[in-house]
């Protein structure tokens, strides 16, 4: 868990997170371990699960907001990079090393850019945090793809925790995505600090988990049935906030935000049924593998 500094009143945002260390969890992974067993997990999942186009208006969108947050994540420079699924489930996840993949209806269920903001923010905080590494780690298992048969069906028919209770959740190379109550906690608070150093007005946060709440139901405060409410969430982050020096002006939402919270609310996305019934790959609105970046050398 983040440190709360306790004393005199904050000035700047710098003296708020002087005391905020990363936390750390055992891994055996190195970094470009993880970031190899990680693009294995995308590919997999590009072949069970329908992500848009690299093109696509509203992709093109998420990548660039996803840039913005990177700017302001600590630690490791992890090769971010950001795409969305064409699912009605308000779902969102971040594979080891650093690929984020944002469900089209957590797009339509934003009301502002700063919400969606709290949403990836969130996922970045699990890549920066390693949580996903450190669980298999203590799973004593050494490589992410044994067993992947059944990741896109558990990212895509509602999350890891629904599948799980339908008895194949839990198989080896799965249940790492499964993120504790301390963790999400982390993913939480840390989340926060990223909003905050990259201009959003951090209440963006709750507002999403208010939003989930209305839709889901009082107690539920979990986007992602796989990331599970932590308890009194609300509560802890809106305390977190306090904290935050103030400053005169927090950015909410862009014109850009609403022109593509528009299109993705005009589109029907996929239902689970459809996505499991592979129709989708007939279409020439899908990547079917993720994009090999350029040589920089």
């Amino acid at each position: 868990m983040i440190a709360v500094l306790a004393g005199g009143p904050l000035t700047a945002a710098s003296a708020l997170y002087a005391q905020e260390p990363l936390q750390t969890c055992k891994n055996a992974y190195t970094e470009e371990q993880e970031i190899a067993e990680g693009s294995k997990v995308a590919a997999e999942v590009y072949r069970q699960m329908p992500v848009l186009k690299d093109t696509d208006p509203v992709s093109v969108y998420v990548r660039q907001l996803g840039q913005k947050l990177v700017a302001s994540a600590p630690g490791y420079h992890w090769p971010y990079n950001f795409h969305v699924v064409d699912s009605d489930e308000i779902n969102a996840f971040a594979l080891p090393g650093g690929a984020v993949f944002v469900n089209l209806a957590t797009v339509s269920a934003a009301e502002s850019e700063a919400q969606l903001a709290g949403v990836m923010a969130h996922e970045l905080s699990h890549v920066v945090l390693r949580h996903s590494t450190c669980n298999l780690t203590k799973q004593r298992k050494r490589s992410i793809f044994y067993g992947l048969g059944q990741v896109a069906a558990a990212a895509t028919l509602g999350g890891y925790g629904n599948v799980a209770s339908q008895g194949i959740g839990y198989v080896q190379g799965l249940n790492f995505l499964h993120m504790s109550r301390e963790s999400e906690q982390q993913a939480d608070l840390l989340g926060l600090r990223i909003m905050y150093d990259a201009g959003y007005d951090p209440r963006g946060m709750p507002q999403f988990f208010e939003t989930i709440q209305a839709k889901y139901g009082q107690g539920s405060a979990q986007f992602l049935s796989d990331h599970p409410n932590p308890g009194n969430r609300i509560e802890y982050v809106n305390a977190r906030i306090a904290q935050f020096p103030p400053r005169t002006q927090n950015l909410t939402t862009t014109a850009e935000f609403r022109r593509v919270h528009a299109l993705a609310a005009a589109r029907a996305p996929l239902t689970a049924a459809q996505t499991k019934s592979g129709a989708w790959r007939n279409s020439s609105s899908y990547q079917p593998a993720p994009m090999v970046e350029p040589d920089a050398n």
